[in-house]
């Protein structure tokens, strides 16, 4: 993330971040200086630095001309801090609803991309057992991060995949995350491979996709914390591996 993202994510507008960091730069400097420097509109970096002055971001210098500086950019990690500490308070609230005898166990999630990013923050969750069928043709390198670091602290394992040989590429990077991996059996099991992954034989998905549904956005995935819906899909995943082969025979 450049500066420019940064400051405007902790409130300040384009022309304040553009301004403020033309000071971080310069040092003390007058607005002509800040405007070339920032190649900022004059009336807009005047707008700007008495923006960033009545919030105590800058202070201005009694010379004539006038100079600007920083003033205490230590203001950041406090408020840093204070986002940091009322986003754990967020959580805690949406984690522990008063009702707690009422549970979502089953729901939707559409787009590919909505899939990954659920799988690898459970991957990050998963304590003792990943259990996943995927395709593999494309090596997504997030997943493959927390898919390793899950193996690292103890987690097994085991992926069930299709075979073709112009995705080896992508075998071998899921194959460096130290899971098992085995090819599914289509002469047993049928020409589609199921789209599931259950960790830790508690929470479960199952995806529609290709080549049922054309466009990664279409997507669709249940995702469930049935945890009789989950051992369901870990028994079928279960049966797959026994009758499945290492991917090391293909390669």
């Amino acid at each position: 993330m450049d500066n420019i993202k940064l400051l405007k994510k902790l409130g300040m507008t384009e022309y304040e971040a553009r301004a403020y960091l033309s000071l971080a730069r310069l040092g003390p400097s007058t607005v002509r200086e800040i405007v070339v420097e920032s190649n900022l509109p004059r009336n807009k970096a005047y707008e700007a630095l008495e923006s960033l002055e009545r919030v105590n971001k800058v202070i201005s210098l009694p010379l004539s001309p006038r100079k600007y500086r920083i003033f205490d950019p230590g203001q950041f990690r406090e408020e840093v801090e204070d986002i940091s500490k009322s986003f754990d308070s967020l959580v805690k609230l949406i984690e522990q609803p008063k009702q707690q005898e009422f549970r979502d166990l089953f729901w939707i999630l559409k787009g590919k991309k909505a899939i990954l990013e659920k799988l690898s923050a459970h991957s990050e969750k998963a304590r003792k057992e990943v259990l996943s069928c995927n395709r593999l043709s494309r090596p997504f390198f997030k997943n493959i991060r927390t898919m390793k670091e899950a193996v690292d602290r103890g987690v097994k394992v085991k992926m069930i995949c299709t075979f073709d040989r112009k995705n080896i590429y992508s075998y071998v990077e899921w194959m460096k995350t130290g899971a098992k991996i085995r090819v599914f059996n289509h002469d047993k099991f049928g020409p589609l491979l199921p789209r599931i992954t259950i960790f830790d034989g508690k929470i479960a998905r199952l995806t529609i996709g290709r080549p049922e549904v054309k466009n990664d956005e279409d997507y669709i995935t249940l995702w469930t914390e049935s945890k009789a819906f989950a051992q369901m899909l870990r028994n079928h995943f279960i049966i797959m591996w026994k009758d499945s082969k290492p991917i090391e025979k293909y390669i």
